[in-house]
């Protein structure tokens, strides 16, 4: 028996699964019920098993426990000579691994690219173009980030970005992310969301759906930790080793995040309201923080000529037409004293061009 462990994107593992004679855990299980006897029949003559990472969650514990009998076992019945594994849970791995002498083994690890000084010299070209007003941002990023394109440095930089809300945290994130990984999704998670005990379970170990997993199965090697000012303290303690050595672990997975970015972004005005708040241990934790400042008036007016750009295209041409004639950019443009950030702009953007159009209907 043939086991193959791809660790990694599913569009990876996606790419390792035959197209013929396969069955899938989720498939396995239903088959095994008596009123699915046509499902029996219909995999009777498989040669792949092939588990993805969410199917583990479907099946009872004794399962999980009990993994390698089981697959030998189903082996008989439904003919597959190989095992093909998404992002397994440890138990399963650790079953393989103690027997890994008996059977034929082999793993996958998916390559997340390194950056390099193509990177760094994309981000320092663009930079200026993506997130407006934040030029010592730029050369705070590029500093922070440069040590990483050197060889035997693997682990992990982690870096707070701070300021006022609608500045370019978060687009600066998802713009490094682009430069990096150009047709992946950035890895993002909103921390204001993690107060209540799903979350708890979330973070440290869940067996449906956990940290850990969505990590294993992440896209992209660049992670963002949105609003992380606003989780609860008590969440803090389980990034201690995974900002340390880049190592995660929970009740149910292991994994390690060589050469991954993480930012973290917040609404701190300084470094000392950060350690305050955040508390020494994870404080200290961090390589850099960069501070972002309010938006200049020319900021606020290359924010208005772009925001109107990409909204003005969704509309069709007719509604263009009539949008282009009210001077939108003007009228924005001599109320921006009262404009504070993107968000803002592009709200009001978007309510200007709609209203009149309603007239319409």
């Amino acid at each position: 028996m043939k086991f193959k462990i791809i660790n990694g994107p599913k569009r990876e593992f996606d790419k390792r699964v035959p197209t013929e004679n396969v069955i899938t855990l989720s498939n396995l299980v239903r088959s095994l019920d008596p009123k699915e006897t046509f499902l029996s029949d219909a995999y009777s003559d498989c040669y792949t098993l092939a588990i993805y990472s969410d199917e583990y969650s479907g099946v009872a514990d004794f399962f999980i426990e009990g993994f390698l009998i089981y697959s030998l076992l189903f082996a008989k019945k439904f003919g597959y000579e190989e095992v093909l594994l998404h992002n397994p849970p440890a138990k399963i791995l650790h079953q393989l691994q103690a027997s890994q002498t008996e059977l034929e083994i082999s793993v996958v690890n998916y390559r997340y690219p390194k950056l390099n000084l193509g990177h760094l010299r994309a981000i320092k070209q663009d930079f200026d173009n993506i997130i407006y007003g934040q030029s010592n941002v730029k050369n705070e990023l590029l500093a922070s980030l440069y040590s990483m394109t050197n060889k035997g440095v693997h682990k992990p930089t982690v870096v707070m970005l701070y300021g006022p809300t609608g500045v370019g945290k978060t687009e600066t994130a998802k713009f490094v992310s682009k430069v990096v990984n150009s047709k992946k999704k950035l890895f993002r998670k909103q921390l204001s969301m993690f107060h209540n005990e799903n979350f708890m379970n979330y973070i440290f170990g869940d067996k449906s759906n956990s940290f850990a997993k969505d990590l294993l199965d992440r896209e992209t090697n660049i992670i963002l930790l949105d609003e992380f000012d606003k989780a609860h303290p008590m969440f803090y303690s389980a990034f201690y080793q995974l900002f340390d050595e880049g190592v995660y672990t929970d009740k149910f997975y292991e994994l390690n995040l060589e050469n991954t970015i993480i930012f973290c972004t917040s609404n701190y005005q300084s470094e000392k309201e950060i350690k305050k708040n955040l508390g020494a241990p994870i404080y200290s934790r961090f390589d850099n923080f960069i501070r972002f400042e309010g938006l200049s008036t020319d900021a606020k007016e290359a924010i208005i000529e772009r925001v109107y750009e990409e909204e003005l295209a969704k509309f069709n041409k007719n509604d263009q037409r009539e949008i282009v004639e009210l001077e939108i950019k003007n009228k924005l443009k001599s109320k921006i004293k009262s404009l504070n950030n993107a968000r803002e702009i592009r709200k009001i953007m978007i309510q200007t061009m709609s209203y009149p159009l309603i007239n319409k209907l």
